[in-house]
């Protein structure tokens, strides 16, 4: 068998070769550079998704991300981009769960009129190869989203909008006899609805709330729950030789955000974030998380 990392870059480096030549194909018309990029830490104090309290494990991350690429304005209301994208995760206690991953973004976004206060809708899709330092997580994450939005006055911003994301694992290593290995395999539905205020010259203020519904993944120590509610079952050395990973589908999970952002420019900011995450799902099964994030954002 071949070097599944080698082979990861291989298939993420020609989903991009294909995004430069669409821009070149695309570049006939105006097009113009983008770039973003991001920095920042965060701490999630249930990392494993863990049901038991005896198994909840939480960490503090570094993540950065870059995205780079054009944009193409068709008409005077539309606008079309296309990105690579570059995103690396490194986690300071379970290294395990430090990733990188190497993909592509596609989008189109209508203006339904002129000027500041015109409503919008965008429509996008995005495909990224992801590899981590325990390989049995390895995947390919894909999605398409579809949002819109409105300023209503000169502070207040809203928007809403729903997606479908896919997440495949690369392999399936079953442990229990009759169960399937694929636990780290996950389809999902989601929903949001946010709003950003401006709370003074450089300050805004947001607040979110979104649902998702579909499979979730939790990693936790063998247990009755494991066997009566899963339909996936994997070792997931990454939190532990002792820890096991259970794929459970027909879950639903809110999720709410707020947070505020200081302009530091006209192209960067400093952001700080709080989420709360509570899941459901059948036989009782509920969890929670939150995660605390700070960073810097940078575009062009």
């Amino acid at each position: 068998m071949g070097n599944p990392t080698a082979a990861h870059a291989g298939s993420a480096l020609a989903l991009l070769a294909l995004v430069a030549a669409l821009a070149l194909k695309w570049g006939e018309a105006r097009a113009d550079e983008l770039f973003s990029a991001e920095g920042g830490v965060f701490h999630d104090n249930n990392l494993s998704r863990a049901l038991s309290a005896a198994d909840i494990v939480g960490d503090t991350a570094l993540n950065a991300a870059a995205s780079a690429g054009f944009l193409f304005a068709p008409g005077d209301r539309d606008i079309m981009t296309l990105t690579g994208d570059l995103r690396g995760t490194a986690f300071s206690r379970f290294h395990g769960m430090s990733s990188a991953a190497l993909g592509a973004t596609a989008s189109w976004t209508r203006k339904f009129g002129l000027g500041a206060f015109a409503p919008w809708a965008r429509i996008s899709a995005y495909a990224a190869d992801v590899w981590y330092d325990e390989n049995v997580r390895n995947g390919w994450r894909t999605g398409v989203a579809l949002r819109g939005g409105e300023r209503v006055s000169e502070r207040l911003d809203l928007s809403a909008g729903g997606s479908f994301e896919r997440y495949r694992a690369d392999s399936a290593t079953a442990v229990v006899p009759g169960i399937s290995g694929d636990a780290f395999t996950v389809l999902g539905r989601n929903l949001f609805a946010r709003a950003d205020y401006a709370l003074a010259e450089r300050w805004t203020g947001f607040g979110a709330v979104a649902g998702r519904w579909g499979d979730v993944t939790a990693s936790t120590r063998i247990g009755p729950e494991i066997f009566e509610y899963s339909n996936a079952i994997a070792a997931d050395p990454a939190f532990g030789s002792d820890y096991f990973a259970y794929r459970i589908s027909g879950a639903t999970t809110w999720e709410f955000l707020a947070g505020a952002s200081y302009a530091l420019g006209d192209r960067s900011s400093v952001n700080l974030a709080v989420s709360r995450a509570l899941t459901y799902a059948s036989g009782g099964i509920e969890y929670q998380s939150t995660r605390v994030n700070a960073s810097l954002v940078f575009s062009y």
